[in-house]
């Protein structure tokens, strides 16, 4: 692959499209990401890259995108990843990447130290994580939702592993877990035979849950009770 291949994936949602299902937390991780990307550099591996949606966030910034993902994903919808393999046994070789990405992934991993270590181990020198961690978001009911994570407890996970933070980026808090619960509940009654009936009210309901709860989180900034957070690491002194 040569530079700059891999950034052929799209965006989850737009800036603005607020009647998106789960606009709210998409929308508060991509700022997150467009603060945490001034660190990324090099070779990119994405682990759980998926569809590859955040991968237009990073051009100009990683020089080679490449995306790791389990074989049989669901998450594949749009092609094959460049790797396929297992977070908790990276076949990649030791230092020889710049960037990791881990995005929507650690809740959901058996052994987040273990993770993170291999994570670690295929960094290069000078080479930085940027990974994010949940706090207080519903529980996933298509996966299996394994962990939550505090401030605290993120930075002596990475610690244990050689990882030094560099920047915590923490976004949302109680209004978007209630606005994001809140959309679950409505799409998963937005389904069956009366959807005709339900989309647009849905869709309706999604603008302005949404729309208040962004509102909300914004005038109550600096509280613990986040969403999640956006770490950047390095490997440590």
């Amino acid at each position: 692959m040569s530079p700059g291949a891999g950034f052929e994936g799209r965006l989850p949602c737009g800036r603005w499209s607020v009647w998106r299902y789960n606009w709210l937390p998409n929308h508060k991780l991509m700022r997150g990401l467009e603060r945490a990307r001034r660190h990324a550099h090099g070779t990119l591996l994405d682990v759980g890259c998926g569809s590859r949606p955040f991968a237009p966030l990073f051009r100009g910034f990683a020089e080679r995108y490449l995306g790791l993902d389990l074989p049989g994903s669901p998450d594949l919808s749009h092609g094959r990843p460049d790797v396929f393999g297992d977070a908790g046994r990276l076949p990649v070789r030791s230092g020889s990447v710049d960037t990791v990405l881990s995005l929507s992934m650690m809740d959901l991993v058996h052994e987040p130290a273990r993770v993170l270590a291999e994570m670690r181990r295929v960094l290069a020198p000078g080479g930085v994580l940027i990974a994010e961690f949940v706090q207080t978001v519903p529980v996933c009911r298509t996966s299996p939702d394994l962990w939550r994570f505090t401030r605290l407890g993120v930075e002596r996970l990475l610690r244990d592993v050689g990882l030094e933070p560099v920047e915590i980026i923490a976004f949302g808090g109680l209004p978007g877990y209630v606005g994001s619960a809140s959309i679950g509940w409505l799409n998963r009654l937005n389904r069956g035979p009366w959807r005709f009936l339900t989309e647009v009210p849905v869709r309706l309901l999604y603008i302005l849950i949404q729309s208040i709860a962004e509102l909300l989180d914004r005038l109550w900034a600096g509280s613990n009770e986040v969403m999640a957070f956006v770490v950047v690491a390095r490997i440590a002194p």
